[in-house]
Order: C-alpha cells, then sequence, then structure tokens
C-alpha cells in the first residue's frame, strides 16, 4: 500500500469538509459543489507551493531572533511572556524543570513555548 503525506491527507480532508459544508448554502446545488471544490483545490495547490518553497516552515526571523535573545538573555517566563506580547506574539511555559506541563497539541504560528530550569528559560519553541 502506497503512503499518502500528511500534505494530501490533509487536503483531501480540506476537500470532503469544504464540499459538505457548500452543500448547506443557499446557492444550487450542481453550483456550490464546483465552487467548493474550486475553492479547496486551490488551497490544496497553495499550501503544497508553500510547502516547496520553504515558505511552511514555522517561524519567522523575528521568532527565531526573540527566541535566541530570550534564552541567551536568561530571562524568567514572565519577562520572555512580556517580551513576546510587546512584539505582538503569544506565549506558553511547556516544561518546568524538566516537568511537562498540560498543553493543547494545537498549531499557532503566533506562540512560543518555553522550557525552564530554575526560573530562567532555557529553551523556546515557535508554532
Amino acid at each position: 500500500m502506497k503512503r499518502r503525506s500528511p500534505l494530501m491527507i490533509v487536503s483531501t480532508l480540506a476537500l470532503v469538509v469544504v464540499a459538505s459544508l457548500a452543500a448547506c448554502s443557499s446557492g444550487t446545488p450542481a453550483d456550490t459543489a464546483v465552487s467548493a471544490i474550486d475553492a479547496a483545490s486551490a488551497a490544496a495547490n497553495a499550501a503544497a507551493s508553500a510547502d516547496a518553497a520553504g515558505a511552511g516552515v514555522a517561524g519567522t526571523d523575528a521568532m527565531r531572533t526573540l527566541c535566541d535573545q530570550m534564552v541567551a538573555d536568561g530571562l524568567s517566563p514572565e519577562a520572555a511572556t512580556a517580551l513576546a506580547e510587546t512584539n505582538g506574539f503569544i506565549a506558553r511555559v511547556g516544561t518546568i524543570d524538566g516537568e511537562p506541563m498540560a498543553l493543547t497539541m494545537d498549531y499557532r504560528e503566533d506562540r512560543f513555548t518555553f522550557e525552564t530550569k530554575g526560573g530562567v528559560v532555557v529553551g523556546c519553541t515557535y508554532g
């Protein structure tokens, strides 16, 4: 059995969801279904193009720089959070002294997750 890429699976799922939702709209069923399929196909193609171009990589240059700064400066989680928020991002603590915290698994392009030891940020991820 041929293994499918995660992008293909997500694209197919998006197509099914959009087509299903389109059936509930007020347009004529045939026109709406075709429009939904076209929109889902365009979204899948855009995602594939971005991934091929490397644009699908998490984190902007600003996020990478802030993450490096937070760790290098040995900021407290509160100070690192304040720095993130000042720059338009959100933050959370993922581990405290090696103990994982309960976190959601949702992907947020604008979020930092900190690893702390002794009240100091020692690791930082984004996305």
